[in-house]
């Protein structure tokens, strides 16, 4: 598996390079601020990676001081994502053994066993919350390469619909074949209700973040209003004390949810749990809500 997760992350890095001209180009071609800046096409739209004011050769300034990105410190809910991932994972590797020993011709179950085998190993990538394989340097790599092209799987809603969908892929593989229906059933019947539980907690932070965004904007406030000059960036208390001047409400997130929210915030995977002037900036301007 690592060997293939290796090649994996080499394929994304050597695509980074091919589109590092490309990158280039367009960074020199776009305002430095604003909605259609660089910083707001980077992660938040048109380009999956980046951060304000980086080269794309110095690794879009992805590191921060103890080289950890967010995913690492994105989720409490590690352990419960990564048994959604081992049974995946595992599910793929027993379907695929079963076909394979039983000499069936059957092309579109190969596949489909394919996609559900590299699904549940992305998803050991990204969920894994064992210290000794998160800091593996293919681990460390491929986990950075799915930031920068499937950020969505850094958010609760996203990866609730994904596991949601990988629910559905696993009751097909087991239940629906017939190959194990007491298996599948659990399998499915835990993967589904993780999915929704974190789409609906995605949700919920989803809906209390634009409303305080809507307070904001409402009282005609700026970003520069709650970020001074001498400020570089505001920190999860500074964040939650705008929240409280802004709605009146107290402790409207708590600390892990704070943590969310910067990560949904972030332009980049490394953001040291602040939120810079330009990406509160961004967050205050109209437009569809930020998922978290």
């Amino acid at each position: 598996v690592l060997e293939a997760v290796a090649i994996l992350a080499q394929a994304l890095t050597d695509l980074q390079r091919s589109l590092q001209p490309a990158l280039a180009t367009r960074a020199r071609a776009l305002p430095v601020s604003g909605r259609e800046g660089l910083p707001g096409a980077m992660l938040h739209g048109q380009f999956q990676g980046g951060s304000a004011g980086a080269a794309p050769s110095e690794g879009f300034g992805l590191k921060d001081a103890d080289g950890n990105i967010a995913i690492e410190k994105y989720m409490r809910w590690n352990w419960a994502f990564f048994l959604g991932a081992v049974l995946t994972f595992a599910t793929a590797c027993g379907t695929m053994f079963f076909w394979l020993s039983h000499f069936t011709f059957a092309p579109a179950t190969f596949f489909f066993e394919i996609f559900l085998f590299w699904f549940g190993a992305i998803m050991l990538v990204l969920d894994t919350p064992i210290p000794g394989m998160q800091h593996h340097k293919h681990i460390k790599a491929t986990r950075l390469q799915i930031y920068k092209f499937f950020q969505i799987l850094t958010r609760f809603m996203g990866r609730g619909m994904f596991y949601l969908y990988l629910s559905t892929m696993v009751f097909g593989s087991l239940y629906d074949t017939g190959i194990n229906w007491f298996l599948g059933a659990v399998c499915t019947t835990y993967l589904f209700v993780l999915g929704v539980v974190a789409i609906g907690k995605g949700f919920l932070l989803t809906h209390k973040l634009n409303k305080v965004r809507d307070s904001i904007m409402a009282a005609g406030l700026t970003a520069e209003r709650f970020m001074p000059p001498h400020m570089a960036s505001l920190s999860p208390e500074q964040f939650k004390h705008m929240v409280e001047q802004a709605t009146g409400e107290k402790d409207l997130f708590n600390d892990d949810e704070m943590e969310y929210i910067v990560n949904a915030l972030s332009f980049t995977p490394y953001h040291n749990n602040e939120v810079t002037l330009e990406e509160l900036q961004y967050w205050l301007q109209a437009g569809p809500p930020m998922m978290v």
